[in-house]
């Protein structure tokens, strides 16, 4: 990972490929894929040929989702 960043409920996570700052599409598009096949809905923002995860969670999310969606994300990026 190389920024987290965010505007209200809104986060964005750019990932590189280790070691460097190169954006890493490939990384993105898998971690957005494991993430869809449990039940996690995110998806790649901030252009057409972006590394950048977009999390944008409704406003009436609860904590008990909100712990469910990080851990569903959690194990999205380890199987990296």
């Amino acid at each position: 990972m190389r920024e987290v960043r965010g505007r209200g409920l809104m986060i964005g996570i750019e990932l590189t490929e280790p070691g460097t700052d190169r954006a890493n599409r490939e990384a993105a598009g898998a971690v957005v894929e494991a993430a869809r096949e449990n039940g996690l809905l995110i998806g790649k923002g901030g252009g057409h040929d972006t590394s950048t995860l977009r999390i944008a969670p409704p406003l009436s999310l609860t904590v008990s989702e909100a712990e469910e969606g990080a851990a569903i994300l959690e194990r999205a990026l380890r199987s990296l």
